[in-house]
């Protein structure tokens, strides 16, 4: 035996067809809305752990990091994405190989160069007067000298004529070493290291915890964006 039965209620009516828009046309709008709180709020995690973990070269690699937004109603096709516009970015996040690229090694800045002394790890950008491009050399002639005779002639050149940096070849390493202490006694600290012909840049990541802190907030957000929706099309109050 089957019953069947038919409702007329106007009431009844109105809000099943308020619930099937709201589902055909606000869950899309509130899907949006979610994802792309969830990559904004990745992205000021992302900018935090920069400025708080990394040695940055300027402003650009804190506002770098960018969000391209979900901007289509179809949920299937919705994604928004979260990155930097910075190469040297990806080799932070995942680790990277760097290889020399001319006759000298990679060119590693010291601690010395960022004004922490010399046997400390280096956490600064290298001072503005040590900076590779305010660095000019001079090349002299050295004929058939020995390295040995080479430095020396290197040395005392950059100190008599007022230079204050030189490339020398010691033996077990080479760089651009910054001249000290005058004529008479010149004293060379080294600013960059050119020893070595390939670095290891580690694994830092920046994004992967923000895309991981992120992901647990986007509830709320998904909750809210429906609740802003639903307050919208009068569902409740």
């Amino acid at each position: 035996m089957r019953n069947s039965f038919t409702i007329n209620s106007p009431d009844i009516q109105r809000l099943q067809d308020d619930l099937e828009f709201f589902a055909r046309r606000s869950i899309p709008f509130a899907t949006k809305k979610a994802l792309n709180d969830s990559a904004f709020a990745a992205r000021a995690i992302a900018q935090a752990d920069i400025r708080a973990n990394l040695t940055t070269r300027n402003q650009f690699t804190v506002r770098s990091v960018r969000v391209t937004q979900a901007s289509t109603l179809r949920i299937s096709r919705q994604a928004a994405i979260v990155g930097s516009i910075a190469d040297y970015m990806a080799d932070q996040e995942f680790g990277a190989v760097q290889a020399k690229t001319g006759n000298v090694g990679v060119v590693i800045p010291t601690s010395f160069a960022a004004g922490q002394g010399e046997a400390r790890l280096r956490t600064r950008l290298p001072r503005r007067s040590n900076k590779l491009a305010n660095i000019q050399l001079s090349r002299g002639r050295n004929g058939s000298q020995s390295r040995a005779q080479r430095n020396i002639v290197a040395i005392r050149r950059a100190a008599a004529s007022g230079r204050k940096f030189v490339f020398l070849d010691l033996q077990r390493s080479k760089g651009i070493f910054k001249v000290i202490g005058g004529q008479r006694r010149p004293k060379i600290k080294m600013v960059y290291d050119l020893s070595r012909q390939s670095v290891v840049i580690p694994a830092n990541p920046w994004l992967r915890p923000a895309f991981n802190e992120a992901i647990t907030m986007q509830p709320a957000f998904y909750a809210d964006a429906l609740r802003f929706q639903a307050r919208r099309h009068g569902l409740f109050r």
